[in-house]
């Protein structure tokens, strides 16, 4: 598996470097999935060609990183503003208390201190740790995420980052023909109920349950990909718990191979893009009683429903 460690120990060529930008220098990170980018303030407004080409190489890519950004909350948004709305996240404990856009995916709370291990807001935390598509559980899921990595950890808290297109596209025949036209349910309380029986009156907003499509279509590059979000999935439509669990289970240990994966070890003030139409991610564990981990997310609200392959 390639990590952005191995990435900057062996420095791309002008000749790896991708050559069809002309604002920006995009170099790829992974042969699937992942592509530095550099050439950008993204503390600085940015001009419609700059966006367009961003736009450009994170369809292409799918995962964007953008090195050494030192960013305010404020500029984070205003950067993930030229992309769409942005998302209010329905955990009330985590959402920043001076920008509500902003999503803090950290152990340590505003003042400072390291939470407490028997608290509702670290254990809602520790669920990132499980495979996800940012908002699979709402009807309109999230087009896009944007994490800018504030105090990142020595060991572990690594980000995971699979291509779901390379998954759907590797499936064997039969597998896909069994999946065809198959609806799965995704719930916020899923994901209650794999942290340790979070509580549902603990400040998250409530949200029904939603079915999508199995396999999806990208509504901008028209690919097909598998659309799986392990932590909010409670199971297939119109099959049996075991049948579905099973099903479920297989396709995820099928994606999760070393090939589709992309493994990001963060540095102080990287910003990473990816395309939640097409991805699914992860956090390795670290030790979250102790070493300190602050990531700032805004998330880039959904255009239209999911649209089934």
């Amino acid at each position: 598996m390639e990590s952005s460690r191995q990435a900057r120990q062996s420095p791309a060529t002008p000749a790896e470097a991708d050559g069809a930008y002309r604002h920006v220098t995009v170099i790829p990170r992974h042969p699937l999935i992942g592509a530095e980018v550099r050439g950008l303030d993204l503390a600085a407004p940015l001009g419609r060609e700059v966006l367009d080409e961003v736009r450009r190489a994170w369809l292409a890519h799918l995962l964007l990183i953008f090195p050494e950004q030192r960013i305010s909350d404020r500029q984070q948004i205003a950067f993930a503003r030229n992309f769409g709305e942005l998302e209010i996240h329905p955990s009330a404990a985590h959402r920043s208390s001076r920008h509500p856009e902003i999503y803090r995916v950290a152990n340590v709370d505003e003042e400072g201190r390291i939470l407490d291990s028997a608290s509702e807001a670290w254990r809602y935390l520790n669920i990132t740790w499980l495979w996800h598509s940012d908002s699979s559980f709402r009807e309109v899921p999230s087009n896009g995420s944007i994490l800018h990595g504030i105090e990142v950890t020595k060991a572990g808290g690594e980000t995971l980052f699979c291509n779901l297109y390379a998954v759907y596209d590797a499936l064997p025949a039969a597998m896909k023909r069994r999946i065809a036209g198959l609806r799965v349910r995704h719930s916020h309380d899923a994901v209650l109920r794999r942290g340790r029986e979070l509580r549902r009156n603990a400040g998250y907003a409530e949200l029904p349950p939603v079915s999508h499509p199995l396999v999806r279509r990208h509504p901008e590059t028209g690919r097909a990909s598998l659309f799986i979000s392990p932590h909010t999935m409670e199971g297939i439509e119109e099959r049996a718990v075991e049948e579905s669990a099973a099903l479920l289970d297989q396709l995820t240990a099928f994606a999760i191979q070393d090939r589709f994966v992309y493994r990001h070890v963060w540095r102080t003030d990287d910003v990473i893009f990816w395309d939640n139409r097409c991805t699914m991610h992860a956090v390795t564990p670290y030790d979250n009683a102790h070493a300190r981990r602050i990531m700032h997310r805004t998330t880039i609200v959904g255009d239209r429903p999911v649209l089934p392959a």
